[in-house]
């Protein structure tokens, strides 16, 4: 029987490798966000936030992806990456239909965290440009 100071740090282990891996395929997802924010940058602030909100919520939502025994999280952006390159669009549908729960609450999450870092993000007014 393993010792509790073993027990933690195997817990410890796992969780750090979990966040590593969360971390390494949640990245380009992350990457393209910005990519989306760079290419908005001259829009009005309405718009602005309309088409981040929406971008976030199409890559960003924490998704659960098939592997060969289990299930894996990654970003739903990735599922969709996935598909444009394969054109499996049905794949995309049955993996939000196996996990219905799952995507309704992390599409209207992911939207309102994104609405709110998007506001907060755009109304700081340290981060914008001065006018010289």
């Amino acid at each position: 029987m393993a010792r509790p100071r073993t027990q933690r740090a195997c817990a410890v282990f796992f969780f750090f490798i979990l966040a590593l891996f969360i971390l390494a395929t949640s990245l380009p997802a992350l990457l393209a966000w910005g990519g989306v924010w760079f290419i908005v940058r001259r829009l009005p602030t309405v718009p602005r936030i309309i088409s981040l909100v929406l971008t976030a919520t199409l890559i960003l939502p924490p998704s659960l992806g098939p592997a060969t025994i289990t299930v894996v999280p990654i970003p739903f952006g990735f599922l969709l990456v996935v598909a444009v390159f394969s054109g499996e669009w049905r794949g995309v549908i049955e993996l939000l239909a196996m996990f219905p729960v799952w995507h309704a609450i992390a599409f209207p999450a992911t939207a309102t965290a994104s609405y709110l870092i998007v506001r907060r993000l755009l109304s700081n007014k340290s981060l914008q440009q001065s006018r010289c």
